[in-house]
């Protein structure tokens, strides 16, 4: 299958690539920055360029693909969420979205792509919090409703943006991603480095849930989504077993063989991040119902065992 990957520079991108290649796909890395994406991917993946200015660049780049897969978006855990900030945010999920759903739907019938895969995130269901009117209880699936929130309502308008191209007869799935875990980016690195320090601990009070995926897995599921040609709709990339944040951080200080007793507290966060650290201090449990309708079987199912193999070490 001929797969062209927006947004795929970046760390999901750089992971999931070879093994879509490894499963016999081609895939091509549409870029803004295509000399720089050369340097950094695997010899046998191709790279188109293209520019926000320019529709041209991007129809070619999706002209007779058989699916197109949408990572594109600025990360959440950069910066303060200031309203410039979250402009940025907006803008490049939605904005971006809607250009390519635009670009799809103006190509002939003919050579338009069959599928559509979208990068979305649980943020969608909103987080958990302490206040009893907005109080979610129990694990969101994809049946669940979305939530509030600067997260939810990104997430809503990202989507909705995406779900467009089902008018086109585009099957059209969008991946509610949960937290990433892998070596070369992502939350994980930097939440190590207080741990390696022997000064790691939770963040809040830690009862607060974590909805994880490793890397490897969610390039599997996407390999897994490509293939199913009646399968659309939201599908949540989270493992099925979240952990508390608590849960977690014992985790990770025992597979590097660090203490996880220093908690950082919830105010300290806000004081440091704003807004934005409602991202480590309000967490989500969210349950993989469509993944395992689909029969997906994870690899690292469990957070040892998939922090032993992000970490070198035996789970």
């Amino acid at each position: 299958m001929n797969v062209a990957i927006v947004g795929g520079t970046g760390f999901i991108g750089r992971n999931v690539t070879p093994l879509l290649t490894a499963d016999g796909h081609r895939v091509t890395i549409v870029t803004r920055t295509p000399d720089k994406a050369s340097a950094v991917l695997e010899a046998e993946t191709f790279v188109r360029g293209w520019g926000p200015s320019n529709r041209d660049t991007l129809e070619q780049a999706v002209h007779g693909q058989d699916a197109v897969v949408n990572l594109a978006g600025a990360s959440l855990a950069e910066g303060r969420w200031t309203q410039a900030r979250k402009h940025v945010l907006r803008a490049s999920r939605i904005e971006t979205t809607r250009m390519l759903v635009n670009t799809l739907s103006n190509l002939p019938a003919t050579v338009r792509p069959k599928a559509f895969i979208s990068a979305s995130g649980i943020g969608y269901y909103g987080l958990e919090t302490a206040e009893p009117s907005k109080l979610r209880t129990g694990s969101a699936d994809e049946t669940t409703k979305p939530g509030e929130g600067f997260l939810a309502d990104l997430s809503v308008e990202w989507e909705r943006e995406a779900f467009r191209a089902t008018d086109f007869g585009i099957r059209t799935v969008c991946l509610r991603i949960g937290m990433v875990l892998g070596k070369d980016g992502g939350a994980l690195p930097k939440m190590l480095i207080p741990f390696k320090a022997f000064l790691g601990g939770p963040v809040g009070d830690g009862t607060q849930h974590v909805s994880w995926i490793h890397v490897e897995d969610l390039g599997r599921l996407l390999a897994v989504v490509l293939k199913r040609d009646s399968f659309q709709g939201p599908l949540n990339a989270v493992s099925p077993h979240p952990v508390t944040m608590n849960e977690f951080c014992v985790q990770v200080g025992k597979t590097l063989g660090r203490p996880a007793w220093l908690p950082v507290p919830a105010f300290a966060l806000k004081i440091a991040l704003g807004e934005m650290s409602t991202l480590m201090t309000h967490g989500q449990s969210v349950h993989p119902l469509m993944a395992g309708q689909l029969g997906f079987t994870y690899t690292y199912s469990y957070l040892d065992s998939a922090l032993a193999a992000i970490l070198g070490r035996k789970a």
